[in-house]
């Protein structure tokens, strides 16, 4: 089936269309993640406390609602700087996960972000709870923190310690900053479940042994700089792996 998707502006939405709006969202939300309830759902993806929140549906063509990627964008100092920080989160249901079909919008408003303020940090932050979300940035990104096959630069260390501690989620422990109590639990695809058996796969292993309760709802802090270059490359091995697709057959795992 194809998907018809639309963007909705939460901030423009009156508060009985944002109710209505939210209470069908956490139904397609809590069947593909465990943890949070619908107030706290409202809260983290409809009304942030974000500069700008667009949520992307995806739906059929009879407006059944499938799957959402919200994008929200803040606005941080890091390492003395002005930076724009987005953030995200993406549920689709089962049957419809493994086509990148969030893929596009992310990039999209990453890429707006990065030419609208081109001297201007732009970072993606992300707190991920399942090694199938770390898999996909491992693939597109060539920059990112942590890498599993990569020295992790003391400044993106940093950087990472400091856009992480400016935002609301708690460390598990007090040692570790990069560990955040999230308390999303995805509900596993029998795909996600065997590309999360993949122990041969160096990113898959990373993310088990660096954040092993992540079937606690613990998300791994993931950096993205949305650099000129990064953003260049990801659109370029995205677009090579669509074109894969369409004339040999590939199957990505995810």
């Amino acid at each position: 089936m194809r998907l018809r998707h639309r963007v909705v502006v939460p901030a423009a939405l009156s508060e009985d269309e944002r109710d209505a709006f939210a209470r069908r969202l956490y139904h397609v939300h809590a069947q593909v993640f465990a943890g949070l309830t619908a107030q706290e759902f409202r809260e983290h993806v409809i009304t942030p406390p974000a500069e700008t929140t667009r949520i992307q549906i995806y739906e059929t063509p009879e407006g059944q609602i499938l799957g959402y990627c919200g994008i929200h964008r803040y606005r941080r100092r890091v390492r003395g700087r002005d930076a724009i920080v987005l953030r995200a989160e993406a549920g689709l249901l089962p049957e419809y996960r493994g086509r990148g079909v969030t893929y596009g919008f992310g990039m999209i408003r990453a890429a707006v972000e990065k030419l609208r303020h081109p001297f201007t940090p732009v970072y993606y932050l992300g707190t991920l709870v399942h090694a199938s979300s770390y898999h996909l940035f491992c693939k597109y990104f060539p920059r990112l923190f942590p890498r599993p096959d990569a020295a992790n630069p003391a400044e993106m260390q940093e950087v990472a310690r400091e856009l992480i501690e400016s935002f609301s989620d708690p460390p598990v422990t007090p040692s570790d900053p990069f560990i955040r109590d999230v308390g999303w639990v995805t509900i596993e695809t029998p795909q996600e479940t065997r590309l999360n058996a993949r122990d041969d796969r160096p990113d898959v292993a990373f993310f088990k042994k660096r954040n092993p309760g992540y079937g606690l709802g613990h998300g791994l802090v993931v950096v993205v700089p949305m650099t000129f270059g990064n953003l260049a490359d990801a659109l370029r091995l995205r677009a090579a792996e669509r074109l894969r697709m369409k004339v040999g057959h590939y199957k990505p795992e995810l």
